[in-house]
C-alpha cells in the first residue's frame, strides 16, 4: 500500500513539474540557420489550449497568449519562415525577451508525444554535427536554433 502511494505521489510530483511551452521557431529559408524562443503561460496546462492559442494568434495576428513579434524587418533581402510546435517539458526555462542576442545555440527535439529537449552546444558547426550524429527517426525530429534564454534541467 506504502509503494503504491509513493508511486501516485511521485507521478503527481512529476505532472506538476511538466509545463506547456511553445516552441515558435524562424527558419533562415535555404540554410539550416534558426532562431527559437520557448514561451510558457501558466494558466495554460494541456497541449490544446497551447494549440488553441497559436490558432487564434495566427488567424488574428494578435498574440493575447504566448505575445512575441516576428520582425521580419531583420531579414532585409532574406524570406524566412515561422513554426510553432507545442510541447511539455520538465525543463526551466528563462523568460523570453526581444534582444539583438540570440547567441545560445542549441539542439532542440520534439518527440512523437511532443516533449521537448533541448541541449546547449558549445556552437552552431557543433550542434550540427550532433545533430548529424543522431539516429534517422530523432534526426526527423530534431534541429538546430540560436536562442537567447537559459535551459537548465
Amino acid at each position: 500500500m506504502f509503494a503504491l502511494a509513493a508511486v501516485l505521489l511521485g507521478a503527481s510530483a512529476q505532472a506538476e513539474e511538466r509545463q506547456v511551452y511553445l516552441v515558435a521557431t524562424v527558419h533562415l529559408d535555404g540554410s539550416n540557420l534558426a532562431q527559437s524562443i520557448f514561451l510558457n503561460e501558466p494558466e495554460i496546462t494541456e497541449l490544446q489550449g497551447c494549440l488553441d492559442a497559436v490558432r487564434k494568434g495566427q488567424r488574428e495576428r494578435d498574440w493575447q497568449q504566448y505575445h512575441h513579434i516576428f520582425r521580419s524587418d531583420k531579414f532585409k533581402g532574406f524570406t524566412g519562415h515561422m513554426r510553432y510546435r507545442c510541447t511539455y517539458s520538465d525543463l526551466q526555462i528563462s523568460g523570453w525577451y526581444d534582444g539583438p542576442r540570440y547567441n545560445q545555440p542549441y539542439l532542440v527535439s520534439i518527440d512523437d508525444d511532443s516533449v521537448l529537449s533541448v541541449s546547449r552546444s558549445s556552437s552552431q558547426a557543433q550542434c550540427s554535427s550532433q545533430l548529424r550524429a543522431l539516429p534517422a527517426k530523432k534526426q526527423a525530429q530534431s534541429f538546430c536554433a540560436m536562442g537567447n534564454q537559459t535551459v537548465t534541467r
